[in-house]
């Protein structure tokens, strides 16, 4: 069995097979299409941006770039159809802080007629995967911008889920809390690959959705359609935050002897700084 490559999937929102006039003339200007300006992504080692939206990896193809969810506002028509069913009358705001509890990614507002009063809203979250060895991403991508062909090649980088999910379950748990009290929504949006790698790493149960829930997990994928990649809904979830706390609280423990074990090994091979 050949081994599965790591490389990028779109850079600059195209795929790297597409040849269209259309695909080199925003790679060219560094265009993403999903911010409809240029991308903002930056890497310190290059001087243009760090364009890459999704990667082949693992026999995927993680979404690396959160912006990569805002495709034609699918996610938030989808978002908005759920919590208010319908979408007049709705704004969409980024970046909206709180106090003591940090920043939403986008609160979506619905306001009466002709009014500046909000008669409801819910919070959208995106959730996209992180890189670890992203020089080696970088590095295929510069490669790419000087013409070589870089789907036959390995790069070496990796993903990073489980980082990923340890810092996006802390907001879960804190953000999900104050809808609660609030009795308002927040839905989080992220790639069907890191909401099972989620719910196996922390063993979460009674995770069917239901529209009482606060805590909602609107998942997406991408589906090849002839030579451009669209975001497709796949399922819908839910949790109360009691569920998701008591899964966090129950986390197996390692075994202290095991633990000893590295420690002596690490003596063993005289690893140590000494401290005098």
């Amino acid at each position: 069995m050949s081994k599965l490559k790591a490389n990028p999937n779109e850079v600059f929102c195209f795929p790297l097979e597409n040849h269209s006039k259309q695909a080199e003339k925003n790679i060219k200007k560094h265009f993403c299409k999903f911010l409809n300006e240029k991308c903002d992504k930056q890497s310190r080692t290059i001087s243009y941006p760090m364009g890459v939206c999704s990667v082949n990896h693992s026999n995927f193809k993680p979404i690396i770039c959160p912006h990569r969810f805002l495709e034609n506002n699918i996610v938030f028509k989808e978002v908005a159809q759920n919590a208010f069913g319908s979408l007049n009358n709705v704004l969409l705001f980024s970046e909206v802080k709180l106090n003591n509890v940090g920043s939403f990614d986008f609160v979506l507002i619905k306001h009466k007629p002709i009014s500046n009063k909000v008669d409801d809203f819910c919070i959208v979250e995106f959730q996209s995967d992180s890189t670890t060895g992203t020089g080696k991403l970088v590095d295929a991508l510069d490669d790419f911008m000087n013409g070589i062909n870089v789907l036959e090649n390995n790069y070496s980088f990796g993903l990073n889920p489980y980082n990923t999910i340890k810092l996006s379950y802390i907001q879960m748990l804190i953000k999900g809390q104050v809808m609660e009290k609030w009795n308002k929504n927040i839905y989080w949006v992220m790639q069907k690959y890191v909401f099972d790698n989620m719910v196996n790493r922390f063993k979460l149960n009674e995770m069917d959705f239901n529209n009482n829930d606060n805590t909602k997990y609107f998942i997406y994928d991408l589906f090849k359609n002839i030579d451009l990649y669209f975001l497709k809904f796949v399922e819908k979830k839910s949790s109360t935050i009691s569920n998701l706390l008591k899964a966090f609280t129950h986390q197996p423990n390692p075994s202290i002897d095991d633990f000893i074990k590295v420690l002596e090994n690490k003596i063993n091979f005289k690893l140590g700084l000494t401290i005098d």
